[in-house]
């Protein structure tokens, strides 16, 4: 989606929000903000910041036609920049959709439309929104940049979905159709389909679906196929937020298959699995992740900085302060830079020779309406090479509900 397009949609979002503003509909929504303070240059302390924001809000006019919007904004180095002159920026539609309620019997039909990314699989979004059930992402996916968060493969471009959600079994299906420029030479045309459920002690997201680039031949056709892009990925959780657990993410996103080869071709780069038994005690948690994860993915996350490597979250949420429940954990990570898990399996021994080793202490709590994050990050891999200026990295965040 070009600049224009973006401002016009955002434009029309907010005079909505406000022309309704005076009538009995229900607004809610979130709103967050990072910073992000860390050394350029790996051998000298070279500071620079980062600040990245996001908001988020559903606008219900009834209960059966809501409209959501998720917008983020992104700001390259501002002490490089300065604060007083111009702040290169990234501003980002990440959805607005207009879901209409109908109520069948049994059954209740969501039609939606929408512009930007729509409830990709990975995150866990489609199941809060569906059956109201707490998240259960992964906290090392954690970006505090929008409701998302992880993502094995978005659903973004324009388009609609047509949801079935049964009254009477705790499940729910799908179709989205939409069209995005994912391919700089064509446009693509998407199908995706979905079907997820949720148990008391399991509970799943699956989709799976196709793309189909429109080529121009203009000579010969108005256009043609000549490719096919597959794509799946899933969800699951055997336990539940309270208990022990399991949590498994796989999915693989470019499966391409030409029609003159009738071959079979994927980018390993682009696949997508992550492991994570989830123990749980009376005052502690422990969470054990072995993850391959795509660099795109991984940029927006604040404790994992590579593609492939295993991860130790141990924390508690039962601290409490004048009241206040705090979130206090140690993140610690074996990581290994622009690696994927057949890289490990083919050559173990030259995957040694570049690693990173990560501690990250970390606290949350609640602050005002909202929760604020705060983490510091050492590398001690960077520390026993003696390249001190990057050896350190330093987040803060705060997310509020409205």
């Amino acid at each position: 989606m070009n600049k224009q397009f973006k401002v016009v949609a955002a434009t029309v979002f907010f005079i909505t929000t406000a022309w309704f503003s005076h009538a009995e509909i229900a607004f809610s929504g979130f709103a967050g903000a990072k910073a992000d303070f860390y050394s350029s240059d790996t051998s000298d302390f070279d500071p620079a910041l980062n600040f990245q924001s996001f908001f988020s809000g559903q606008l219900s006019f009834n209960k059966n036609v809501i409209l959501n919007a998720e917008f983020s904004l992104q700001t390259e180095d501002i002490i490089e920049n300065s604060f007083y002159e111009e702040v290169q920026s990234n501003f980002k539609i990440d959805e607005i959709s207009l879901i209409l309620r109908q109520q069948f019997l049994s059954v209740t039909n969501y039609i939606s439309a929408f512009v930007g990314t729509y409830e990709p699989i990975g995150s866990d979004i489609f199941l809060r929104r569906q059956f109201g059930i707490p998240a259960i992402a992964s906290k090392i996916t954690e970006s505090w940049l929008g409701l998302a968060g992880s993502i094995i493969y978005p659903m973004f471009g324009v388009g609609g979905a047509e949801i079935i959600h049964f009254n009477t079994v705790p499940l729910a299906t799908g179709v989205y159709i939409y069209v995005n420029h994912e391919l700089e030479d064509s446009y693509v045309i998407n199908a995706d389909y979905r079907f997820a459920g949720h148990f008391r002690y399991f509970t799943f997201d699956l989709s799976g679906g196709v793309g189909l680039p429109l080529i121009d031949d203009s000579d010969n056709s108005y256009f043609r196929i000549d490719t096919v892009y597959g794509r799946a990925g899933a969800n699951i959780l055997i336990g539940n937020t309270y208990t022990t657990s399991l949590f498994i993410q796989a999915g693989i996103s470019e499966i391409k298959i030409k029609k003159k080869n009738n071959k079979l071709d994927f980018n390993e780069d682009s696949a997508y699995l992550l492991f994570e038994p989830r123990f749980r005690g009376k005052k502690l948690q422990a969470h054990i992740t072995l993850f391959n994860i795509p660099q795109n993915s991984v940029n927006d996350f604040i404790f994992i900085n590579d593609t492939v490597g295993a991860n130790l979250n141990i924390f508690t949420d039962t601290i409490v302060v004048k009241n206040k429940t705090m979130t206090f954990g140690i993140n610690s990570a074996l990581s290994f830079p622009d690696k994927n898990i057949n890289d490990l399996i083919s050559e173990p021994d030259k995957i040694m020779d570049d690693y990173n080793i990560n501690i990250a202490p970390y606290f949350t709590t609640s602050f005002y309406n909202g929760e604020v994050h705060f983490m510091s990050q050492f590398k001690i891999s960077e520390i026993i090479d003696s390249n001190f200026g990057s050896a350190f990295k330093f987040n803060l965040g705060y997310k509020t509900q409205f």
